[in-house]
């Protein structure tokens, strides 16, 4: 039987729930009980970081999208991030990216769940300006 795990971190308003291993036919039903197991409340936000987990099949899909109804009939979101290449793929030809929120990073997911601002991340060398400034010389 192929292994799923999972490990929780509870946040101030959201919670992060690490995925580990195959999303399939069998497994999805563990994912459905984690995922409600660890709901504080049905208004919580969650954030699925999907960076290790490598297979999602129907099943599995089928609890993210219920997850994610079930969390917007509430006020509460789901966001899932860092999907394996295979699953952004998989998400990508479903077109379940454009129901499920899907983020680059697990930061960026908590943050948009909070709706926070991304953090701004500036150049590490700035550009001079192309036009002269009034007033300035050089």
């Amino acid at each position: 039987m192929p292994e799923l795990t999972f490990a929780t971190q509870r946040l101030p308003g959201v919670s992060v729930i690490s995925v580990a291993g195959e999303i399939d036919a069998v497994t999805a039903v563990l994912l459905d009980r984690h995922l409600r197991a660890a709901r504080r409340a049905p208004h919580e936000h969650l954030v699925i970081d999907l960076s290790d987990a490598h297979f999602l099949g129907s099943a599995g899909l089928r609890v993210l999208l219920n997850t994610h109804a079930f969390a917007r009939q509430h006020g509460g979101t789901l966001r899932l991030a860092a999907p394996h290449p295979r699953l952004a793929a998989m998400m990508r030809i479903t077109r379940a990216h454009t129901v499920l929120h899907v983020h680059d990073t697990v930061e960026e997911a908590v943050l948009a769940a909070l709706r926070l601002p991304a953090p701004v991340t500036r150049p590490a060398i700035e550009a001079a300006p192309l036009t002269p400034q009034p007033g300035v010389t050089r």
